[in-house]
């Protein structure tokens, strides 16, 4: 594949809502379709070929059945949440962390007996 097929295909993938394996066989194809080896396309002749990407994706999504992106629209965010609220709970937790630390440093750093000292001394 030339820069121009790499840059088309790469637009179509950012295009997808959520790019998994179907998505994947669908650019293969395309990709198979369009890539003869015979001569270079340039990203005009791709445009004219196969369509916008704009238009690839909607056509796509007009033959995929629509329960099955609602199904992974709701697993992307679904995932998307649980990161969210697992960074946040690292966030509150090492912070709270630090905090400690920091408490302990400046009570160590503020304490007079830094070292102390014992003498033995023998009564006869």
């Amino acid at each position: 594949m030339n820069k121009d097929i790499k840059c088309y295909f790469k637009e179509c993938r950012y295009l997808f809502a959520y790019y998994g394996k179907k998505e994947r066989k669908y650019l293969n194809k395309l990709a198979d379709n369009i890539d003869d080896g015979s001569h270079k396309l340039n990203y005009d002749e791709i445009v004219e070929r196969l369509g916008s990407p704009q238009e690839v994706i909607m056509d796509y999504y007009n033959q995929e059945n629509i329960y099955e992106l609602i199904k992974k629209a709701k697993f992307v965010r679904t995932s998307r949440n649980i990161f969210i609220l697992f960074l946040v709970i690292c966030t509150v937790f090492f912070s709270y962390r630090a905090y400690i630390y920091q408490k302990t440093y400046e009570e160590v750093k503020d304490s007079n007996n830094s070292y102390i000292e014992e003498t033995i001394e023998i009564i006869e």
